[in-house]
């Protein structure tokens, strides 16, 4: 276990060290990937359903704040949707509004989660998110996933008449606007999604948060629990034909990833809690406090062995400066020691053992030049 927690420890250092140019990849990477998602499934526009132009949009993305990608990512599909149809362009940019309003009151700094929902649901993982979210953010997430959702399943309805809306004049605009609010508003499983996304959250949320051993590794369990319950009862009061299959597979997914990130955000030894007690003028204030697992800087330190005229060795090291007169072979321990083959130097407080196990106290004083 210990390895692991070295792991740990140089992953974290290697962050902090190079984060000025591990953020910016990770965000062209995310980046390229939803707009490449967005092009792939819609398509309509080929002006911009190019490789070179998606690189050129993400790399952009790297540099800007988070919101720029949901900013291209929206662009993007409103541009594929005008080549479709005006009226389905107009009514995904009030659609688009409506949501960036919602969310930008609750969870300005959530952008991201918006536009990277409909792409987890795209390749039928979206359960991982609730669980991922619900151990690192805030309750204010939860209007990003719905949001996300909601835009998913707009696309989504979209797509699917996108042949239909295609032909259709502009004079029939009002039956290309019943058409898609029809579609999304009567979408059992969107409303299914939404409600068990927000359940999940909520559960995890709470119960990592409970001062209590374990908090975590019980949070992502009854997350997972309660996720599975509620697709399932929402699938058998709206027969939505949920395949539960993928929720397993997916749920197990998200158990493991969970557990990543407790590894390196909630690393804790619950064996060495304290109870802490103290006051000011006000309050008393009684605090359970509970110590991360980090390891330290190695407690080894390496002595520079210096050969002096005379045969004499000089030892040099953090607490103490020794001479030997005699001793030509040390050997270095990590207990701070010297080991010789007549004697043994303590370098820390001066204790020296001879040939014949006698102990002289405070001999460092006799061997000092």
């Amino acid at each position: 276990m210990k390895n692991l927690y070295e792991i740990r420890e140089k992953v974290i250092q290697l962050y902090y060290k190079y984060d000025a140019f591990i953020i910016p990849a990770l965000k062209l990477i995310v980046a390229f990937i939803v707009l490449h998602t967005v092009n792939s499934r819609m398509g309509y526009f080929t002006k911009i359903d190019n490789v070179v132009i998606e690189l050129v949009a993400s790399l952009l993305c790297s540099f800007l704040p988070s919101g720029v990608i949901l900013v291209f990512a929206g662009l993007f599909s409103l541009l594929h949707m005008y080549h479709l149809s005006l009226i389905v362009a107009a009514l995904g940019v009030l659609l688009y509004l409506i949501l960036y309003l919602l969310f930008l009151r609750f969870s300005p700094k959530s952008s991201l989660v918006v536009a990277i929902t409909p792409i987890l649901m795209l390749w039928k993982m979206p359960y991982v998110l609730p669980i991922v979210l619900g151990l690192t953010a805030t309750p204010g997430c939860t209007v990003a996933m719905a949001c996300g959702v909601i835009a998913y399943y707009f696309l989504k309805v979209v797509n699917a008449n996108s042949a239909t809306m295609a032909n259709m004049p502009i004079a029939e605009a009002a039956d290309q606007l019943k058409i898609i609010i029809d579609d999304i508003l009567a979408n059992k499983g969107m409303i299914i999604v939404v409600v068990a996304f927000i359940v999940t959250f909520l559960a995890v949320y709470f119960l990592r948060r409970l001062p209590i051993k374990r908090n975590w590794e019980i949070a992502i369990g009854a997350g997972v629990v309660v996720d599975i319950i509620a697709l399932l009862i929402g699938d058998v009061i709206m027969d939505t034909g949920i395949s539960f299959i993928n929720i397993i597979l997916v749920s197990v997914l998200a158990v493991a990833v969970g557990f990543v990130l407790k590894f390196f955000r909630f690393c804790v030894d619950f064996n060495r809690t304290e109870n802490v007690q103290f006051e000011d003028d006000d309050y008393y204030y009684y605090v359970k406090a509970v110590p991360k697992i980090s390891l330290g800087e190695s407690a080894q330190r390496v002595r520079q062995i210096n050969r002096r005229k005379g045969g004499r060795s000089f030892m040099s090291g953090s607490s103490e400066d020794l001479y030997s007169e005699n001793y030509d072979d040390l050997e270095y321990t990590d207990e701070d020691g010297y080991f010789s083959e007549d004697g043994y130097y303590e370098g820390s407080d001066g204790e020296y053992y001879e040939e014949n196990g006698e102990y002289t106290e405070d001999s460092s004083e006799d061997y000092r030049e």
